[in-house]
């Protein structure tokens, strides 16, 4: 309603009703309610259309739809389109918990009607009309129950390649697939990780369309994209027969029913969970297609505020995405966000997730996701996804470059990857200009924060009419000019390899990581990293970030802790200490993307490899500048260098550190340091030098300090191949 004297209007929903108000009562009350506070609407939907309403008529002031205490259940998303804009970002349209209230907006469904099936497993009909749209994972008591499997925890691996195409399946050791009767049509699936055994990159999760246990091999009914041989890690599941211990559940998508062992009894008091959307809010202002809703079908200004948005659906089988471009069935989201600009989520828990917490999708700018918990998801906490080079139906690649703009601040991310084993907790797919700062970040499968778009040599001869030259190659990339700034990350790459804690592919130029911090975290399995400049990351600034307490694990070795690819990037005033890597930098040409002109100084280096840098493929442009860093390890040994020796294109023939400062005429190191480093931690992780520590001489910034989060102090800029 709108309040007497002012601009504003406000509106109230609330799951309350009155007290000895049943019946036809009930109904009457219902139909009297015009979402004042003295009647408050029930429903979020007639919320929702009430502010239409109030906009249509030309209310230009600022709208709060203000949620009591309750669930807000969703059978289906609920949808907000151009029609639901605020008025500027002075005036928006705003969804708000009500002071010390917590609205849940949920899209789960409780089942109740269980019965037994034997053996300690239940179950319950849902319908198969509805098992063929929804129902691909399941909740009890807050916690994610797993599709029956086996192994029941970690991997069986593939025994070799079948006969024919590699991609349609593999070879088991006998054992390690169960019996299933009739396994094409029993919702037998295989989640593995694709690609000779050594690339554990991404998971797909594959219907199976046969196996054979006299031969050892098990069919896929589509292709994995790489081949599967000896050592792939996968996993089978979704078999009545391999449910068998408490937490797990099968769906019979035949009959209708959906079996599960509970955790805990009686399972009438148990709350068992459904999700029944792949999305709960959906924020889409419709294109400007001629179905667009209003306008040009963008949704501006508006905004959520402490909100629980919660249970979303998963996939029915899940693809990885092709040249880093998620597919459309996979962009999913508890939120998700299209068409918009100026969309705000903020102070919100966003959890149990099918897909991802947040999704920006397609044309999106100047999104606010502020303070937000965002935890057990199938996939990314925040995912941003733009435009593929010559993706959409734009004149120019300026003209494509619409997913951009976004502040993702004071977030804390954890439990990804739930469903899709590559999850990670912030990923930017062609968007740029964005500031991810101050989100803590932790369990996650693979990245922590992720940058992706394109590498040069993966690129069509052309886009949208305009030849793709080396010379032009970035414009078409928009993954560029990001900050990546005081961010917490730990426990990340739990389940993956070759990725690293940040991490980007083929971005653009400008993005820079100041002052982040990186600790207690390990590499479980092949070889990993801190920080992953990766092939075609070019231009970067990796400036007076704080990685620690760093590992290998098992199988798993950190190799580098800073790995940088690409051409121009500069890498400062950072601090390692107690990682236990090989070498404290890392550097290698790959797939024909050029590797050069990188820079690495003032750097201190404690207790973190025995090798300051390791050289793959040296050249002698590799570096512009190697200078005034310091390395010390206990025991005060000097580092050696690898990358030099006649014919060592690996660097496996370490050199002697005076041998190193003597190549190309002494054209590094010079000033670089090795002593004690006087180093202080008065509590664990927070580190600061001695006053008469080395690293001043040495020209050592502050890790406090500010104003290299808009460029290089020294005024020597990065990004400029």
């Amino acid at each position: 309603m709108e309040e007497a004297g002012t601009l504003t209007m406000e509106f109230y929903v609330s799951q309350k009703e009155a007290d000895g108000v049943t019946g036809a009562e009930a109904d009457r009350s219902a139909s009297e309610r015009d979402g004042s506070r003295e009647r408050p609407w029930r429903d979020l939907a007639q919320a929702r259309d009430g502010v239409r309403r109030a906009r249509a008529a030309g209310f230009a002031g600022p709208v709060t739809v203000w949620l009591g205490d309750g669930r807000y259940g969703l059978d289906e998303p609920l949808r907000f389109d151009a029609r639901d804009s605020g008025c500027g970002e002075t005036a928006p349209t705003t969804y708000a918990a009500e002071p010390g209230a917590k609205p849940i907006l949920t899209g789960g469904r409780r089942l109740t009607a269980w019965e037994q099936a034997g053996g300690g497993v239940y179950r319950c009909f849902i319908g198969s009309e509805t098992l063929r749209r929804r129902g691909y994972t399941l909740f009890e008591n807050g916690v994610r129950a797993d599709e029956a499997r086996s192994p029941k925890r970690g991997y069986h691996a593939a025994a070799g390649k079948a006969d024919g195409d590699a991609r349609f399946g593999f070879r088991f050791a006998r054992g390690d697939v169960p019996r299933i009767a009739d396994p094409g049509n029993g919702g037998l699936k295989v989640f593995i990780w694709p690609g000779e055994g050594e690339w554990n990159w991404f998971t797909e999760t594959k219907p199976v369309a046969s196996v054979d246990w006299e031969a050892g091999t098990i069919a896929f009914r589509e292709p994995a994209p790489w081949g599967i041989d000896q050592g792939s890690r996968y996993r089978v599941q979704g078999a009545r027969e391999l449910l068998t211990e408490p937490g797990e559940y099968v769906r019979d998508e035949r009959e209708g029913w959906l079996y599960y062992m509970p955790r805990s009894l009686p399972i009438e008091e148990q709350e068992i969970v459904l999700p029944v959307v792949k999305r709960v809010l959906d924020v889409d202002g419709g294109g400007s297609g001629p179905d667009a809703p209003s306008g040009e079908g963008i949704v501006r200004d508006l905004a959520f505020r402490g909100l629980t948005v919660e249970l979303s659906d998963f996939l029915p089988a899940y693809r990885m995405p092709e040249a880093n471009r998620e597919r459309e069935e996979a962009r999913e989201a508890l939120v998700r966000i299209e068409n918009a600009e100026r969309i705000t989520i903020a102070d919100c828990v966003l959890r149990h997730g099918g897909v991802s917490g947040v999704l920006l999708n397609g044309h999106c700018r100047n999104a606010r996701i502020l303070n937000n918990v965002v935890e057990h998801v199938g996939q990314n906490g925040i995912y941003a996804v733009g435009f593929a080079p010559g993706e959409g139906a734009f004149g120019s690649a300026a003209e494509s470059d619409v997913n951009n703009g976004h502040v993702i601040a004071g977030n804390a991310i954890r439990a990804g990857g739930e469903l899709i084993g590559h999850g990670s907790g912030i990923q930017l797919y062609q968007s740029g200009g964005c500031a991810i700062e101050r989100n803590v970040i932790a369990g996650m499968p693979r990245y922590g924060i992720s940058l992706k778009g394109r590498r040069f040599k993966a690129m069509e001869p052309a886009y949208y009419g305009t030849e793709v030259t080396w010379e032009n190659h970035w414009a078409f990339l928009h993954a560029r000019n990001n900050l990546i700034a005081g961010n917490d990350i730990s426990d990340v790459m739990t389940d993956s390899q070759d990725g690293g804690m940040f991490e980007a592919w083929g971005p653009g130029l400008g993005n820079r990581l100041v002052g982040n911090r990186f600790h207690d975290s390990g590499i479980h399995f092949s070889v990993g990293y801190a920080i992953y400049l990766d092939d075609a990351a070019d231009g970067f600034l990796v400036s007076r970030n704080v990685v620690h307490d760093l590992y290998g694990a098992g199988k798993g070795s950190l190799w580098f802790v800073v790995f940088a690819k690409g051409i121009g990037n500069v890498v400062e005033n950072n601090l390692f200490v107690r990682n236990g890597a090989k070498a404290a930098f890392g550097t290698q040409e790959m797939a024909g993307e050029p590797n050069r002109g990188l820079t690495f100084r003032r750097n201190a280096v404690i207790d973190s490899g025995e090798q300051l840098y390791h050289f793959i493929n040296w050249s002698d442009d590799r570096l512009k500048e190697a200078d005034f860093n310091l390395f010390y390890r206990s025991g005060g040994e000097a580092p050696t260098v690898t990358g030099f020796r006649g014919g060592d294109t690996y660097g496996k023939q370490p050199i002697p550190w005076e041998e190193w400062r003597a190549l190309l005429g002494g054209r590094f190191d010079v000033h670089t340091a090795i002593a004690p480093p006087l180093l202080e931690e008065p509590e664990r992780g927070r580190f600061r030098f001695r006053p008469e520590a080395p690293v001043w001489a040495l020209g050592w910034r502050p890790l406090e300090a500010r104003g290299d989060e808009d460029g290089n102090e020294d005024g020597n800029e990065a990004g400029n191949p």
